[in-house]
């Protein structure tokens, strides 16, 4: 997807959803259920989920499935480098939460998203990553800045694999197994 399509994308997505927010699950379904969770054409299926930060869910693999966004995308982390795969760890420490607000940065620049610069991974920052998702099948692709990540979708849950040699896991906003 090119720069212009999804910055068209997102700013059809502002205007339509703005409208919608009343009506729309509220953004702790996910995370009653537990997991990342979507059905259907996955450009809406994360703005109903629950916020990740260092004080919410900041051990799991929810967490990683954000690190690998911010990798797709080539957040910036502390130092000044772009994130690497090699700090996806599931852990929302002081670098995720650098990196998300570059994140956060980069879509309020390129696409316009108005999202508040606060290091923190909710409904409204997850929604503006939706435009940037298409389904393959049984997986879904989010089509990053830099790289492109692949996800398993299954059943209406999220699957992610950040070593090959675990296989897929659960998006769970609980449990750390990725790594």
């Amino acid at each position: 997807m090119s720069l212009r399509t999804r910055a068209l994308a997102l700013t059809v997505v502002a205007a339509v959803g703005g409208g919608l927010a009343l009506t729309a699950s509220p953004a702790s379904a996910s995370v009653s259920q537990g997991w990342f969770s979507g059905s259907g054409d996955p450009s809406n299926d994360w703005g109903d989920e629950g916020t990740l930060s260092a004080s919410s869910h900041a051990r799991s693999n929810a967490t990683a499935l954000v690190q690998m966004l911010l990798w797709a995308d080539g957040a910036k982390e502390q130092n000044g480098t772009a994130f690497d795969w090699s700090d996806i760890d599931g852990k929302y420490g002081p670098n995720t939460t650098y990196a998300v607000k570059s994140w956060q940065k980069l879509y309020n620049s390129k696409l316009g998203a108005g999202l508040v610069v606060d290091g923190k991974a909710g409904p409204k920052t997850l929604g503006a990553a939706d435009v940037s998702l298409y389904a393959d099948g049984g997986t879904v692709t989010f089509q990053g800045w830099k790289h492109n990540v692949t996800f398993k979708r299954s059943g209406g849950k999220y699957y992610l694999k950040v070593n090959n040699s675990r296989g897929w896991k659960l998006a769970s906003y609980n449990t750390l197994n990725v790594v």
